[in-house]
């Protein structure tokens, strides 16, 4: 998966200027930390500058769900993923996380110079939203597997596409996959255990080594 960022084919004299352009400002949030809350208005892009953070949605019953991982250049806000009122979903820091936030408006309206940075910014965002759209697909194929066993496979082999190697470390701890994967912590517990004595993967901590694909 080709990478890119928000300020891809900017040069750091241009990305400065922008900054004062977009008047941007940086924070920093500590561990457990409420960084963002999403409207249904598209007023906010926080790009993140070091650190981790976590996308959650919240349903009515109070039950929260991980629905992605935000590591250095990942970017959130209502432009990636526009809520409707009656749905609550935030990023919060799972350890010290700087961030800048870049208003929405400031990104869209081109500026009098029409500056050539200013034109890459937009189509590195137009094309960050065309991966992460790619990147929802893919969620969505692995959670309409049948069984936990097959869910694990599809998202592992899809961790593997992705880093074009068999060996990949999990981005997030075994009781948030099954959060992510919408599966029972035990059940997927067991299923990792029997792949690993039928041969499928080898696995130790959060590395884990895929030897054959799907049975």
């Amino acid at each position: 998966m080709p990478t890119i960022s928000l300020f891809t084919d900017i040069l750091p004299e241009e990305q400065e200027r922008m900054r004062v352009c977009f008047q941007a400002r940086e924070a920093c949030f500590q561990n457990n930390e409420t960084i963002f809350e999403y409207a249904s208005s598209m007023n906010k892009i926080g790009l993140i500058l070091s650190g981790r953070a976590v996308l959650y949605y919240c349903d009515e019953e109070g039950n929260q769900y991980l629905i992605d991982e935000l590591r250095k250049d990942a970017v959130f806000g209502e432009p990636f993923l526009l809520p409707t009122e009656s749905q609550n979903y935030y990023v919060k820091a799972e350890e010290t996380t700087r961030v800048m936030f870049i208003d929405y408006a400031h990104v869209i309206k081109r500026c009098e110079n029409a500056c050539h940075h200013h034109s890459q910014m937009v189509s590195n965002l137009l094309q960050m939203i065309a991966l992460q759209s790619r990147q929802q697909v893919q969620r969505i194929y692995v959670l309409s597997r049948t069984t936990t066993r097959k869910k694990l496979l599809a998202y592992l082999e899809s961790l593997s596409e992705e880093r074009q190697s068999r060996e990949i470390r999990l981005p997030m701890s075994y009781t948030e996959l099954a959060g992510f994967l919408s599966v029972d912590r035990s059940a997927m517990t067991r299923e990792l255990k029997n792949l690993e004595q039928e041969g499928i993967l080898k696995k130790k901590g959060r590395n884990i080594t895929l030897k054959i694909g799907e049975r």
